[in-house]
């Protein structure tokens, strides 16, 4: 308690010096409802994949979900315990102008992103996702933005199309 009053009375980063009244607001409502829908969705994809058939010569196909929710299990226990006994992050100041903006602009991009996937194709879409979301942020290295947004999708679905044997949306040109 003592360390965090004596922050209290300092500048916040970022705000170039100005005092800034907001700068100890908590992460700790937004951190414990973040952990319990994260816990929910994980005991629902094991409750899921319990139902599911195992084929016999596919190997067990629980294993990557199963995995995927013991670890998301356990990073929202983590946040959980961290924002049960206080030592949640704290905020250096409320989301507001050009910060809420940005963080709207991403939700709605990745919200479109969803919609159109299935009808345009995994390749072409997350290349312009990728590409969008780069901008959003700041990005203004077109010579590192083309390329990343080029190869990220391409590795990607060889990976999961090719090597996993997981099917993604077709492209439009198929």
């Amino acid at each position: 308690m003592e360390g965090r009053m004596l922050t209290s009375f300092l500048p916040s980063f970022g705000n170039q010096g100005r005092w800034n009244p907001m700068a100890n607001m908590s992460m700790k409502k937004g951190d414990i409802f973040a952990a319990l829908v994260v816990i929910s969705m994980s005991i629902y994809v094991f409750y899921e994949s319990g139902r599911w058939p195992i084929p016999a010569l596919l190997g067990n196909p629980l294993l990557i979900p199963r995995g995927v929710a013991a670890c998301l299990l356990f990073a929202a226990g983590i946040l959980l315990f961290r924002a049960l006994t206080g030592k949640s992050l704290m905020l250096e100041s409320r989301l507001e102008g050009a910060t809420l903006r940005r963080i709207l602009a991403v939700a709605i991009l990745t919200g479109g992103y969803v919609l159109v996937l299935e009808r345009v194709g995994f390749i072409s879409t997350t290349f312009l996702y990728l590409l969008l979301f780069g901008l959003v942020l700041g990005v203004r290295r077109w010579f590192l933005l083309i390329p990343f947004a080029s190869v990220v999708p391409v590795i990607v679905y060889l990976i999961f199309d090719t090597i996993l044997n997981v099917p993604l949306p077709l492209e439009w040109f198929r």
